[in-house]
């Protein structure tokens, strides 16, 4: 191509060189014939249509080499990832994701795109899948999924659209509760998102909104709710991205997130999404610094109204260089409460968590397992079965007791083939129960899943995916329940 256009620059510059002294011949011969004067501006015409036509088919070379300067450098891009030993695109077919398939992947069609994208190195007018307007910088993208749910329990549980095993009923149920089972159809998990980028001299501001219908989280009827709405600038402060607004707690690991087609997913997982302000860095080859303070609206006590007087402080590292992704993470919390307006009571809360994905080439080339282990005293209410932060002592004068608690899961991904894979969880969640606590508090949680997936043309999935938990009280009593879910969902 350089070669061509060299040709071409020559060829111009020969033809000016040639019409230039036809006219100066013409200006210094002023005793020319009409005649003569006729001929060399027909002359000079002709020249002027042949350097016209060299002007188009230089610029339509130049525009075909700007197009393979761009497909250069999305090769370049893509190269940069592969020595940086950027892991395999995660898809997360249940309620937590961030991660996107490469362009063109198959595995597009599970896709569930949220707060972590694989997608930031793209070039930006490249931007997989984005539009533009006139006169703006900012591009756009919008994406989602449409979900239907068929459920069927055999048993009593107070979540009828996700399998929430702290709600599972324990001691005699009604059959109005799901005694004799339960069916339902679910669309709550469908969802929407809108994302935009726009470079800002040397940064680039991301926002993101998603809403999905569980604005009820027991229920199936749909209700629209807010999941995600922040803003993130890169590069600010220090060299760190800086993001507010509401998202994903940094103590959550949607990278461990197993695949499940049930949204709530296992019973110890710890994550939420809630209003916050967090600052991350990398460090290191393949190391991430998170630095955050988070809302303290969701701590729950028991036996008293819960306080708010100072933001909760969490600390995470992230290691990610293929196939192993690992997270070590730490939340200290000022709990309070006070009962009737009566004295003020405080509690320290904490907790630490240790998570990652292990990818398993020697089982399957696409084959990993995730696994997580959270204990604190005070955070339960961030974990998914939610027991109480801590409980209200009203005798002997009052006080608060943190309430410890460990959760702990491990998954499997295998992968039968290119559209046929399966995910298989076990988690657990033990309480430390506090006195006063009632003898019908939660103490323990047992879950388990596992599902085959089946994806035969883009964007379009559907999966069946058996599910059992346990809860049993501190008195001793249990309950438990067995789902059957089937799930079609047409990604967009």
């Amino acid at each position: 191509m350089r070669r061509t256009l060299t040709h071409l620059y020559l060829c111009v510059a020969a033809v000016a060189c040639l019409a230039g002294r036809a006219f100066a011949q013409d200006a210094q011969s002023p005793t020319l014939s009409g005649s003569a004067r006729s001929g060399n501006a027909a002359q000079a015409q002709k020249l002027q249509q042949i350097i016209d036509a060299q002007q188009r088919q230089m610029d339509a070379q130049q525009a075909q080499l700007d197009t393979q300067r761009k497909s250069l450098e999305r090769l370049r891009q893509q190269a940069k990832s592969l020595t940086e030993g950027a892991a395999p695109p995660t898809i997360h077919v249940g309620g937590r994701t961030e991660a996107t398939p490469s362009e063109g992947d198959e595995l597009a069609k599970r896709a569930d795109t949220q707060t972590r994208r694989r997608d930031d190195a793209q070039p930006h007018e490249d931007w997989s899948g984005s539009f533009g307007l006139e006169g703006l910088d900012t591009r756009f993208k919008i994406g989602g999924f449409v979900e239907l749910d068929a459920i069927h329990d055999n048993n009593a549980i107070g979540s009828k659209g996700q399998f929430v095993t702290s709600t599972i009923v324990v001691g005699p149920a009604t059959k109005a509760q799901g005694s004799d089972g339960q069916a339902s159809f679910s669309v709550n998990p469908s969802r929407l998102y809108v994302e935009t980028r726009t470079p800002i001299q040397h940064h680039r501001l991301k926002t993101f909104v998603s809403v999905d219908l569980f604005g009820n989280a027991l229920s199936v009827e749909p209700e629209l709710r807010l999941r995600q709405v922040y803003g993130e600038l890169t590069n600010i402060l220090f060299g760190g991205d800086l993001l507010i607004g509401q998202a994903w707690s940094t103590f959550s690991d949607l990278e461990a997130f197993p695949n499940t087609l049930d949204f709530q997913g296992p019973n110890s997982f710890f994550g939420t999404r809630q209003p916050l302000v967090r600052w991350t860095k990398g460090i290191g080859e393949g190391l991430k610094l998170m630095v955050a303070a988070e809302t303290p609206n969701n701590h729950i006590i028991q036996g008293a109204d819960s306080l708010t007087a100072w933001l909760d402080a969490l600390l995470s590292v992230g290691w990610d260089r293929a196939p192993v992704s690992l997270r070590g993470s730490f939340v200290a919390r000022d709990l309070r409460a006070s009962l009737n307006g009566g004295p003020t009571e405080t509690a320290l809360g904490w907790g630490a968590s240790l998570s990652g994905k292990i990818g398993l080439p020697f089982a399957a080339k696409q084959d990993f397992m995730t696994f997580s282990a959270t204990y604190g005293k005070g955070v339960g209410s961030d974990i998914n079965d939610q027991p109480p932060d801590a409980v209200y002592e009203k005798a002997g004068g009052g006080g608060l007791n943190a309430i410890p608690a460990f959760g702990w899961f491990v998954s499997y991904e295998h992968w039968w083939s290119r559209q046929f894979t399966s995910t298989f969880v076990y988690g657990a969640l033990d309480v430390d129960n506090q006195f006063p606590q009632p003898t019908d508090s939660l103490n323990k949680t047992r879950y388990a899943s596992g599902n085959l997936v089946w994806t035969p043309i883009e964007n379009w999935l559907f999966g069946v995916e058996l599910l059992w938990g346990k809860r049993q009280n501190w008195d001793g009593r249990e309950g438990t329940d067995f789902r059957t879910q089937f799930t079609s969902r047409l990604t967009f």
